[in-house]
């Protein structure tokens, strides 16, 4: 059997992380096919990308995998936390599984982990702990490994790992789903409109390094005649899965409401509202993701007419 090498990522290295990335990293949750560019935009192209953080593994001068590891940032997001590091991908060419070259790679993930400080991995990058591949793996935000990547999941729990965390993915298809009507909504978009809003996170260091080349909006909840929104909502393109789901889709981010203005429907009516608004532009399909153990927050998206088609864990293991 010839020798697999385990090394760091090198600058030709690209085109052939692309080529294992659209063919051996199969999933709804996955943007492919990719190109070199979008993957620089995602990954390369990330103010603290390391490449002694990127491993990857090769047999007589071919790539049969490779193993990206970052870190989380502090609670300023001024500043990456290097006591925490994450596993934000492992990909290994399908012709080459069960030789355990997953886990040699694991293996260098974690020196190179320790050697810069972390005394914890976690596996799966989710929110606070996703520095890389915003916009080409999870859909609207990467929270965690998805089940719909089984085979990962069954490595990552034999090699140590402990699931602490469920994300759940929700979708709504706005050519077919017909919109919930009731009088407190109707009452809502009465009194209320929807407004383009400026987000001013681009002085947030950790967002603009992650997202800042991306296009999004933000829509506010706003009382007529009044500025003060009682609810709000991040929205991004999500043009890299137009290939892998056949549909223009849109996420959905960061939905905000007021403290004093929670469960008057304002979350719901603003979902609602944004869909209506952005089915008029031709986007056919929404997705936002929340964590599973926030019922509240679960059961206002699945009342705004979404579907959970998948499920991010998050692991963790001590170093």
């Amino acid at each position: 059997m010839p020798e697999v090498q385990i090394r760091t990522f090198r600058n030709f290295d690209p085109p052939h992380l692309v080529r294992l990335w659209n063919t051996a990293y199969q999933s709804r949750g996955v943007a492919a096919p990719i190109s070199p560019d979008i993957f620089d935009i995602a990954v390369l192209a990330v103010p603290f990308f390391d490449p002694e953080g990127l491993i990857v593994a090769e047999i007589d001068g071919e790539l049969v995998g490779f193993a990206h590891v970052g870190f989380c940032v502090n609670e300023d997001h001024t500043a990456l936390d290097h006591s925490q590091a994450v596993l934000c991908a492992i990909v290994v060419d399908p012709d080459h599984r069960h030789e355990d070259i997953g886990t040699r790679m694991l293996e260098q993930v974690r020196n190179y982990a320790r050697s810069k400080g972390a005394e914890v991995l976690f596996a799966g990058p989710s929110p606070e702990r996703d520095p890389f591949y915003n916009g080409i793996y999870g859909g609207s935000r990467p929270s965690g490994f998805l089940e719909s990547q089984p085979s990962l999941i069954e490595f990552l729990t034999a090699t140590g790992f402990e699931p602490i965390e469920q994300h759940g993915v929700f979708q709504k298809d706005l050519t077919t789903t017909r919109e919930p009507i009731n009088l407190k909504l109707v009452a809502i978009r009465r009194r209320m409109e929807l407004q383009l809003g400026e987000d001013h996170r681009i002085e947030d260091w950790w967002w603009a390094a992650r997202l800042g080349r991306y296009e999004l909006l933000r829509f506010d909840l706003v009382p007529r005649n009044q500025l003060q929104a009682v609810a709000s909502i991040t929205v991004l393109g999500l043009d890299f899965f137009v290939s892998n789901w056949n549909h223009r889709a849109v996420g959905m981010l960061d939905l905000i409401v007021a403290e004093e203005e929670r469960r008057k429907g304002y979350g719901q009516s603003l979902l609602i509202e944004v869909g209506r608004r952005l089915k008029d532009e031709m986007i056919t399909l929404l997705e936002i993701h929340a964590p599973m153990h926030q019922t509240e927050m679960v059961k206002l998206i699945a009342g705004a007419g979404f579907t959970q088609v998948d499920t991010g864990i998050v692991f963790r293991q001590d170093l």
